[in-house]
């Protein structure tokens, strides 16, 4: 179980720090994906300087977007994978006194015990006193940081206090390139070995370097380090060997410490790879950058720095402050996996971060909830991200064009070149038996992408990017939607058949012969939605890029009409009470009963028991409610009397309390999606969830998970409640709108907001809502308050009373 530290909630700067304090090797893994320390360019996990992999300790690097392909024998079959390679570990250091025993925090007497996670500076630290086998008592003091200023670099600095004796102490620092993909259990059957050595080398005056390549990708990494020792604050005289091998370099240096003396080890690191712009050679940018960066403090004080100007327009205010900490680390890990140094990568946004193994890295929907974070923030980084998507645009079309339909169609998870990359098999820890894996059938990611893109553009109003991309995608999304559809002449209405929603259980019906359930309600409205879209977006464009994109996609108005007619057609399934079913005959299946289960995955559990999910009314996580996450009850009572249907908010408060009481929560984007849809019904209820779902990878109940990565989308979702739900803030095309609904809980919150290059702060504090305006903006907006609109100038500001305090 975490055991962090209890700081007192009125010193504001313990609001920035997350620690643990005792050490936990149980909980180790968890604390390394929690606290991995990165700058966008790549991530370090917070494992042990000291320790290799093993059982408790799992070292780790990754940098953005870098995948690698292996070929694995599994369940009788020949399988491929793609996945984040784990690179060579630069953290490696260790030392001994005396030839004894090299330390290891798993083999001393822990006498205290702190590790803490500086969220204002990005600095990980480490504070032990031990005791070893001798009876020698040390401190240990230990900082660690990935620059945020100089993207390639990365410092560690050691500092040790001999206690209570003298001798002499050896200090070994390496760069390990021995390195395997290990940090999944499910994934244990399938080979690992991505990195294939080419050299190591050393420097002069000192330092040492590895060079190595991805097996298939064939990407060069080239890693240096240099490692300088003081003793007392001063040079001394040392002695230096080299250990040297194919795949691990290392050297040792020698120094006599007395009794009481403070010995201070520094160490910078250089990581580049051949994909990285304005270099000629990876391993010698690594060696030239390494020998001429400045001292760790030096490096430090510049990354705290580019911390700070990320800070300025990030930061949030948020009462109970108990929960501010978490909000802030959340914000952290988002700048962490995707910064202004992700810019240039080619990189999607993927669910756990850059922080571990789960799901081989891969880029799902998780998008859809990041993106608002940073659209409002740091647009630039978030057009990157959709240009990730556009960049694979022809990927998605040859992925529909194999299934027979027109368009794209993007895949359920992508990494380097678009395709889909869902496993064909999933291994059931629990049974021991491999499943096929029918996820790639969640379609509705396509009208993901387009919700991102068209949710970019009227926030920023970027009008070239929708003309240069936005438009295209969108387009060609609506044409993978009506090629899928299948008109029903019985309802005279179309459908979508054989798909997976947002809940992974339901990959089929009772003893089907095929995969995939039929008319998926939110699958459907999110059809329906991109096709009003696509249309809109003609509408929006030039005249001239109009007729070039109905030039060169061969559209017609024959086409568009036909758009329009699926739009307007498309079939949606109630149940007998008028409720929006999940889809097609879930309101058939038989109800589960919960007591069996005991906070074990349910379809695991039915599966080694012989049964099967499909059979029942429970749901993994959040499904239709997405659509009262995504959209206002407004909006979807529009788009459903677009299909001719009528809806209340009786029958919305009746679907979601239904669907409620039979999801399981075990999916990490569900409480918050479920907190959002209730933000404007039951507000308790709500706030009881988001609380839930804040502390998702904080809590010990996520240790095993956190272990292989952070849940990205989980962390972003719990501030896109705070945003759009409870605050109540939507963005059209240069207006702002303000439909706060606050918990009773909720005493302050105030977010910082960039719109087209003009800087706003709106601020919840007691039962006034304040807007205000930087004087710097260039010009003034519409704020349209519960409907009413009034002009806010720059330099001035607004307040108005809230209505359910």
């Amino acid at each position: 179980m975490p055991m962090f530290s209890d700081y007192d909630s009125a010193d504001s700067e313990h609001t920035w720090v997350m620690a643990f304090d005792g050490y936990d090797p149980q909980d180790e893994g968890h604390r390394e994906g929690l606290f991995a320390v990165g700058n966008g360019y790549f991530v370090t996990r917070a494992a042990a300087i000291e320790a290799t992999a093993d059982e408790i300790h799992y070292p780790g690097t990754y940098r953005a977007g870098l995948y690698n392909r292996l070929v694995s024998q599994v369940n009788g079959e020949t399988v491929e994978n793609e996945s984040l390679v784990n690179l060579p570990n630069w953290l490696a250091l260790t030392f001994r006194i005396d030839g004894g025993d090299w330390f290891s925090i798993d083999q001393v007497e822990i006498l205290s015990y702190q590790q803490s996670l500086h969220l204002r500076s990005g600095v990980l630290r480490r504070e032990i006193q031990f005791r070893d086998r001798d009876g020698r008592q040390t401190k240990l003091h230990e900082h660690r940081f990935v620059s945020m200023a100089q993207p390639h670099l990365a410092g560690l600095h050691l500092e040790l206090i001999a206690e209570n004796w003298s001798g002499e102490l050896e200090i070994r620092s390496a760069i390990d390139g021995r390195v395997i993909n290990n940090n999944v259990k499910r994934y244990e059957p399938y080979n690992k070995q991505h990195l294939e050595p080419i050299a190591t080398g050393t420097l002069e005056p000192a330092g040492i370097w590895l060079n190595t390549r991805t097996s298939q990708s064939r990407v060069e990494l080239g890693l240096a380090a240099r490692t300088q020792v003081l003793v007392d604050g001063a040079a001394v005289e040392s002695t230096r060997t080299i250990e040297q091998e194919k795949a691990q370099i290392g050297e040792c240096i020698r120094v006599h410490v007395n009794r009481g003396a403070v010995i201070a080890i520094e160490k910078i690191a250089a990581l580049y790879t051949s994909r990285d712009p304005a270099i000629a050679c990876c391993i010698e940018a690594s060696q030239e950058v390494v020998l001429t960066a400045p001292s760790f403090t030096d490096l430090l004080n510049a990354s705290k720095h580019a911390w700070e100007r990320l800070w300025m327009r990030c930061d949030l205010e948020f009462e109970p402050v108990e929960y501010l900490r978490i909000a802030r680390l959340h914000i952290f890990h988002i700048l962490q996996t995707f910064s202004p140094h992700t810019a240039d990568l080619d990189a999607g946004l993927p669910a756990r971060g850059w922080h571990g193994e789960g799901y081989r890295g891969h880029i799902f929907w998780d998008e859809v909830f990041v993106l608002p974070f940073l659209i409002y923030r740091f647009p630039a980084i978030a057009r990157e991200i959709l240009l990730y998507r556009y960049r694979r645009l022809n990927a998605a079309r040859a992925l529909a064009h194999q299934q027979g339909y027109r368009g794209a169609m993007y895949p359920w998870r992508s990494a380097s070149t678009g395709g889909e990359e869902t496993p064909r098999f999933q291994f059931n820890l629990l049974s021991g038996h491999w499943t096929p894996d029918h996820t790639q059938l969640q379609r509705h990611i396509s009208a993901i992408v387009a919700h991102t893109v068209w949710e970019y553009y009227i926030i920023t109003n970027d009008i070239m990017f929708l003309c240069d991309y936005g438009a295209e995608l969108l387009i060609e999304v609506a044409r993978f939607w009506v090629s899928f559809a299948t008109y029903h002449p019985e309802f005279e209405r179309y459908e979508i058949l054989g798909v997976m929603g947002p809940d992974e259980y339901h990959t089929g019906y009772p003893n089907a012969t095929t995969s995939g359930i039929n008319n998926n309600s939110y699958t459907n409205l999110m059809a329906v939605w991109t096709l009003c879209r696509a249309q809109e977006v003609l509408d929006l464009l030039p005249a001239s890029r109009r007729r070039e994109l109905y030039h060169w996609l061969k559209l017609s108005q024959e086409e568009i009409d036909y758009w329009d007619t699926v739009s307007r057609k498309m079939r949606v399934v109630f149940d007998e009470n008028g409720s929006l079913s999940q889809y097609e005959g879930f309101d058939r299946l038989q109800e589960l009963d919960w007591q069996q289960f005991d906070h074990e995955r349910i379809n695991w559990v039915l599966e080694a028991k012989g049964d099967d999910v499909n059979r029942y009314q429970v749901a993994k996580q959040a499904d239709l409610a997405m659509l009262f996450f995504l959209f206002s009850k407004a909006e979807i009572e529009a788009l459903l009397q677009r299909l001719g249907y009528t809806f209340d908010l009786n029958q919305m408060q009746q679907t979601l309390a239904y669907h409620l009481q039979r999801t399981s929560h075990e999916s990490s984007l569900s409480r918050f999606v479920y907190a959002g849809a209730l933000s404007q019904l039951e507000l308790e209820k709500s706030w009881q969830l988001f609380t839930q779902s804040l502390i998702t990878d904080v809590s010990g109940a996520s240790s095993d998970e956190v272990k292989s990565g952070i849940h990205l989308g989980a962390m972003a979702g719990t501030l896109y409640v705070l945003q759009h739900h409870y605050l109540g803030l939507k963005v059209n095309r240069g207006r702002i709108y303000l439909n706060p609904s606050f918990p009773t809980s909720i005493n302050h919150l105030r977010v910082s907001l960039q719109l087209q290059s003009n800087d706003f702060q709106i601020e919840k504090i007691g039962d006034r809502l304040n807007v205000a305006a930087a004087s710097t903006n260039q010009s003034s907006v519409s704020i349209i308050y519960h409907g009413e609109m009034v002009d806010l100038q720059p330099g001035i500001s607004l307040s108005f009373a809230l209505n359910n305090v």
